[in-house]
């Protein structure tokens, strides 16, 4: 998806009859689930089975003329099937070849499936992750779906500068284990630095008070103060200029140790007014603060309009409204990524892409027929 937004022609390969499993997964809206139009516009569809002599045969033409081929087999899987890294770079020399795993290219779990949340607990994020009375929790987003997809897109950008400078190939490895454990750096430092494991902390900063949310009047506000400065800028907001001079609050280290008593007094404060006057009052003051917000919310925030970081897409063949769909994060200048186009209906471009590398009509059908292929 990333690399398709960036402008590259990416042929989603996919099996026929149900295609990516994504696509039966709701909610949905007509024939398309949500889960697969997250991250599926702007791609090519290709309904071919790999499981066959004839449809790796077609791997093997396809990746001739690619510069990149990602896969997310198992580790034994592209072997036996003769698409693995060898057989491709013996007909593509120098193409970036992918692999996508859930544990890793080596040790004893490196041909194990596995899945988002698996690894979530696996790697300690789960650990980490809720409140300090609560059970384990995940997050609520799939971080080491997308984490990895985002370290495989940076592995590509530099396979493919690193072959603009030699001329060759690489292979390039991500992992969601290897994920994960990125993502724990600073936990897995403090568990070094102190010998003792980090514990959840819901939203509250194990290093700074006042930090995490509050209820006011009317709904939550999400309050992140790290430094002494902004502490009094806070209470000059919230018209509590005598804490500054508590020596329960004085410091941070001070503020640490009296946590739970000042959440208490900042609480009976907030709960008096509704969010919208806390917000405007911090930021007269430049005190970080910003609402918890539901998805309803977001999708109606002034900021997200601002910034245009939703894309209307038309889904094919529906006719209701459009689907907003968020574009990649990045802003360039003077050549902006954008979504290339919606998602795309199994096996719809089969024709233009196998002929594009030379594939005959007589052969496709042929294909067709023998139920290697199937073309819209």
């Amino acid at each position: 998806m990333i690399l398709a937004d960036l402008g590259a022609d990416v042929i989603k390969v996919e099996r026929p009859g149900k295609g990516d499993i994504t696509r039966e997964i709701g909610p949905r809206r007509g024939q398309w689930g949500a889960y697969f139009v997250a991250t599926n516009r702007g791609k090519r569809s290709l309904a071919l089975d790999v499981r066959r002599p004839e449809g790796c045969e077609v791997i093997l033409r396809l990746a001739q003329q690619s510069d990149v081929l990602v896969e997310s087999f198992l580790g034994w899987k592209a072997t036996s099937l003769g698409i693995d890294e060898k057989a491709v770079r013996a007909v593509r020399p120098n193409i970036i070849y992918v692999s996508l795993s859930a544990y890793g290219p080596r040790g004893p779990d490196h041909e194990k499936p596995g899945y988002d949340a698996l690894l979530q607990a696996r790697t300690g994020i789960m650990s980490v992750t809720g409140t300090p009375d609560g059970t384990p929790a995940g997050a609520g987003v799939p971080i080491l779906d997308m984490g990895s997809g985002i370290w495989a897109a940076l592995g590509i950008m530099a396979g493919l500068f690193e072959r603009e400078r030699s001329g060759e190939g690489q292979k390039v490895e991500c992992s969601l284990f290897q994920t994960g454990v990125m993502w724990m750096t600073y936990h897995l430092l403090c568990q070094q630095f102190t010998g003792q494991d980090p514990k959840p902390q819901g939203t509250c900063h194990p290093d700074f008070a006042p930090y995490g949310d509050f209820p006011t009047a009317d709904g939550t506000l999400l309050i992140s103060i790290p430094t002494d400065r902004l502490f009094a800028r806070l209470c000059m907001a919230i018209g509590r200029t005598g804490w500054n001079n508590d020596s329960r609050y004085v410091t941070n280290r001070d503020r640490l140790a009296n946590r739970q008593q000042l959440r208490e007094e900042m609480a009976l404060v907030l709960k008096e007014s509704p969010t919208k006057t806390w917000l405007e009052k911090f930021g007269q003051y430049g005190v970080p603060a910003d609402p918890v917000q539901a998805v309803g919310q977001l999708l109606n925030d002034d900021q997200l309009a601002a910034i245009k970081q939703l894309q209307e897409i038309q889904l094919p063949d529906e006719q209701g409204p459009s689907a907003r769909v968020p574009r990649l994060p990045i802003e360039f200048s003077p050549t902006p990524a954008g979504i290339a186009g919606p998602p795309p209906h199994l096996g719809e471009h089969g024709r233009d892409i196998l002929s594009e590398v030379g594939f005959s009509d007589g052969e496709m059908e042929s294909l067709a027929h023998q139920g290697v292929i199937q073309l819209a």
